[in-house]
């Protein structure tokens, strides 16, 4: 027997909201008709309840509010002033893409030292001449997130790197949410075979109540690396919906860290593809959530060739009533022989009424491989504390210390000495242990 779909009232405002805002979004006919799709679909199904098993532990339906429209516009002038951002990435030296309520902003972007082996260009000019086509991995179609980005797709950046080419300073992509509303968007990168180049994402707000839908599609060609930076540091009232789909070729080397450091409801969710032999992808990530925060993190591994390697370690520290989760599955394709996967999964609980849910899952259909995951949940170890208690530290500088230590763990997995440097000098300040 089917269940019948309950409608509420966030799910009839999106409904109304995706039907009144199709004329106005940019596209060729073939992309018309998979909004028309996407629309559809939702329709059909709605927002999805905990009754989804991919959304089990984060109810997007009662997250989401009832009174919804686009973002508006905003000035340049109005938006210089957030891209300072965090202050996370002062010390990075770094080129930088710049997009305002989903819109991509050519004139607050630093373009100037891109040279000729990065192309840039936004996406709705690609919608209008009809060449953008959504070519999702096998593992991220039907999924939600994704589905109502196509229906709503704004704006984005392409950036294309040619093949051979070292990027020596990385490329910040950033996304500023001003005066609250709904924005929508898609990146994409396409990295030429033999490249070299990091990527630093980063997402900040005002304190306006906003919802942000953001995908990015990595595109990876053989023999090339790529370093990934991903910074969520949304405003307090934000609902923050993030997509990363990565088709890596072969001989590649990729890596990807996530931060999660604000916003009232996150999900960034990952789906990589391994197509080329001989390749490496380390995902990696920390979350830092307290108050009544929401915050997931979920992972979509796929080995689909043998001869691959792939390593993800997430750190989550919660406080308060904060909730988070860590929804991780690795999938090893019948032919995808000598597969090395390793999952990890550990959370610091600072309070009796935080709570964490996690669920690692494994799908092999090989018998030569080498695949593992783990998990652990729980609070400071006492005797540890005890030990800098007596050595003079005070209890709230010996825990916070301890935290540090914690997730210095995940980040010291990072291969850029740039970005370990960066990210542990905010993660201390926030902890008030700065010097």
């Amino acid at each position: 027997m089917t269940t019948p779909i309950i409608k509420t009232a966030a799910d009839q405002a999106l409904q109304e909201l995706l039907k009144a805002a199709q004329a106005g979004l940019p596209g060729n006919a073939d992309f018309s008709s998979l909004r028309s799709a996407a629309v559809s679909d939702f329709e059909e199904n709605g927002l999805p309840t905990r009754r989804v098993e991919e959304w089990k532990y984060s109810d997007l339906k009662r997250a989401m509010p009832a009174d919804l429209a686009l973002a508006e516009p905003v000035s340049a002038d109005t938006a210089r002033g957030h891209l300072s951002g965090s202050g996370i990435l002062r010390s990075i030296e770094k080129n930088q893409l710049v997009l305002v309520n989903g819109c991509f902003s050519a004139e607050l972007s630093d373009l100037s030292d891109l040279g000729d082996a990065i192309s840039v260009r936004s996406v709705a000019d690609a919608l209008q001449a009809g060449d953008f086509v959504l070519d999702d991995p096998e593992i991220a179609k039907g999924d939600i997130a994704l589905s109502l980005n196509t229906a709503l797709l704004q704006d984005g950046v392409i950036v294309e790197i040619a093949e051979g080419a070292e990027i020596s300073k990385p490329i910040e992509i950033r996304h500023v949410m001003l005066g609250g509303g709904l924005a929508t968007l898609r990146n994409r990168v396409v990295i030429g075979k033999g490249a070299k180049v990091g990527i630093i994402e980063t997402f900040v707000g005002d304190e306006a109540s906003y919802q942000l839908n953001s995908a990015i599609d990595y595109r990876i060609g053989d023999e090339a690396k790529l370093n990934v930076l991903r910074i969520i540091n949304e405003g307090d009232n934000a609902i923050h919906l993030g997509s990363t789909t990565a088709k890596v070729g072969g001989q590649v080397h990729f890596e990807h860290f996530t931060l999660s450091a604000s916003g009232q409801f996150v999900r960034s969710q990952s789906f990589v593809a391994m197509l080329g032999e001989y390749s490496d992808a380390d995902l990696f990530g920390a979350s830092l959530v307290n108050g009544n925060r929401h915050s997931d993190i979920t992972l979509k591994m796929d080995h689909a060739v043998p001869h691959c390697n792939s390593k993800e370690q997430y750190r989550t520290v919660l406080d308060d009533k904060a909730e988070a989760v860590f929804q991780g599955q690795i999938i090893v394709r019948q032919y995808a022989q000598k597969t090395d996967a390793k999952m990890m999964s550990q959370a610091l609980l600072l309070s009796e009424d935080a709570s964490f849910n996690n669920k690692p899952e494994l799908e092999i259909y090989a018998d030569d491989v080498v695949c593992g995951h783990g998990a652990t949940c729980g609070d400071l170890d006492e005797d540890l504390l005890f030990y800098l208690r007596a050595r003079g530290i005070s209890k709230d500088v010996a825990k916070k210390m301890l935290v540090m230590a914690f997730l210095a763990e995940a980040i010291e997995n990072v291969s850029n000495e740039q970005f370990v440097e960066a990210l542990e000098s905010y993660i201390l300040d926030r902890l008030g242990l700065s010097e």
